[in-house]
């Protein structure tokens, strides 16, 4: 009996700390409640964005000579059983862009819904998701995923404007030293990041060719 007990207060000391938010409250809660969430339990943030499944948003490099990175997000899914969220799964596939032409595949991940994923020396982690449908069972496609990052080293990308996180409000600081307050429902998204809609077309092996496609009253 002592030796059980002793057992359970050990478990109890070492037994890392669980968010009691459920993945339903999550997914029912804000974008601000579920960054503070993530920013506590998995990473710290130095900007996220959110992306439509198909489109990209680029980390850009300091100078013409220095590389991007493409994320694209492939995929975003919510599976059901009995109304009930049971697993979210985020795709992207990252590319290092040159002159903002050529570009080779750097990573794959299959799923970076709550975790953490390598982008040069920094991170990458989806953290909520929109545009799904709540279903009885099985798998629900959703539009849109919000991405948290850590961005990589200054020596490879632009980080003149700093963006910081206090106490739930984003706080931009440009180069002039000038700031600006704003809540998140007021902002979506912030970090040195644009999304776009680029295709990528394969040429051997890991090399591939980038084009934005341009919008709608920008031809010509």
């Amino acid at each position: 009996m002592k030796k059980a007990i002793a057992v359970v207060v050990l478990f109890l000391i070492i037994a890392p700390s669980v968010s009691a938010w459920s993945l339903s409250d999550l997914l029912k809660s804000t974008i601000s409640n579920a960054l503070e969430i993530f920013k506590r339990e998995v990473m710290p943030v130095d900007g996220y964005t959110g992306v439509e499944v198909g489109k990209s948003f680029i980390i850009e490099g300091a100078n013409w000579w220095n590389p991007d990175y493409y994320v694209r997000l492939e995929d975003v899914k919510v599976r059901f059983s009995w109304w009930i969220p049971r697993e979210v799964t985020v795709k992207v596939t990252v590319y290092k862009v040159y002159l903002g032409i050529f570009a080779f595949k750097y990573a794959e991940y299959d799923d970076i819904w709550w975790t953490k994923e390598k982008i040069g020396d920094g991170w990458i982690g989806a953290f909520f998701v929109w545009g799904f449908d709540w279903k009885r069972t099985g798998w629900s496609n959703a539009t849109k995923a919000y991405i948290a990052y850590n961005l990589p080293s200054a020596s490879d990308l632009n980080i003149k404007n700093v963006t910081i996180l206090e106490n739930g409000t984003v706080r931009l600081l440009f180069d002039d030293n000038t700031t600006k307050l704003m809540s998140f429902e007021e902002f979506e998204g912030f970090g040195n990041v644009t999304v776009v809609d680029v295709t990528y077309k394969h040429i051997i092996k890991s090399l591939y060719i980038v084009r934005k496609k341009e919008k709608k009253g920008e031809e010509g």
